[in-house]
């Protein structure tokens, strides 16, 4: 990668403020095309595959502009159809195509080469304040520093084989939270609380308990104290109480994006916890 600008350099650069999720302006679409482009016109040595940008980009191009694409365009692919479509395409198709892109590339070219162009991109997105990042493969959703430290704790913990039902669900969590163009909150705070009463369930041994009734039980009754339960118990009622959560919903949703990571950040939390008494 290039060197970072002075400011960036020597900490004079201001954080920019985050940006609501369709915030992609023309200048992030040049960049992130640029390095496209770049990728494009200096491909590794000969002994790994040829990656065909253009036969990659023609579906986008024909939804996108509404138009047959050539086979060979005149002064390349670069000339016209891919740019037009990298800057004509709706914000969210925008993140499809890199997703599909950073696959195409790993799976011609190895991992190396898709982290170092996710790498670019992120600090594109990173310089604008955009809450999106590419991580292997996905475009997800820029979390505070410690509850994305305490996903991950979690999910290394719920790929234990015991586990299985928690981890799909609370992966299920972080989908939605990451759905484009807006991301399923309800869902996000279902499936987020739901994972910590399969969590329960399992260190119980028992099947499709309710987590309020789970934790007035061994072992949690004696292992857990009454202000850490009633805590628990305070996120079961929120998922409880939240229209289109745990019940139908009538009119727009209530649950915000901030009190939907709350959620997931909590349940990581408390998962990582309870799994604690299992070690002692």
């Amino acid at each position: 990668m290039t060197d970072l600008p002075f400011s960036e350099k020597y900490g004079y650069a201001p954080d920019p403020t985050p940006k609501p999720d369709d915030h992609f302006p023309g200048w992030v679409r040049y960049a992130i095309a640029n390095e496209i482009k770049i990728l494009n016109d200096n491909s590794p040595s000969s002994s790994l595959p040829y990656i065909d940008l253009y036969s990659f980009f023609r579906p986008y191009i024909w939804k996108v502009l509404d138009t047959m694409p050539p086979g060979n365009p005149m002064g390349g692919p670069w000339a016209h159809y891919i740019p037009a479509t990298l800057l004509k395409c709706p914000w969210w198709q925008y993140y499809d195509i890199l997703e599909q892109l950073t696959l195409h590339i790993e799976k011609r070219w190895g991992g190396g080469y898709t982290n170092d162009f996710s790498a670019k991109v992120n600090t594109i997105l990173a310089r604008e304040g955009i809450q999106w990042k590419l991580e292997n493969g996905k475009v997800v959703r820029v979390l505070n520093p410690q509850i994305e430290k305490q996903v991950k704790e979690v999910s290394i913990l719920l790929a234990s084989p015991k586990f299985k039902g928690p981890d799909e669900q609370f992966a299920k969590a972080l989908e939605s939270l990451n759905k484009r163009p807006e991301p399923d909150k309800e869902n996000c705070v279902k499936d987020a609380v739901g994972a910590i009463e399969a969590v329960a369930n399992i260190i119980a041994d028992t099947r499709r308990v309710q987590l309020n009734t789970l934790l007035n039980r061994e072992p949690f009754r004696s292992n857990v104290p009454p202000t850490i339960r009633e805590a628990i118990e305070k996120i079961y009622a929120y998922r409880g109480a939240s229209p289109g959560v745990a019940h139908g919903q009538v009119g727009p949703s209530v649950v915000s994006i901030a009190e939907a990571t709350w959620v997931l950040a909590t349940s990581a939390a408390t998962m990582l916890y309870l799994a604690s008494l299992m070690l002692n």
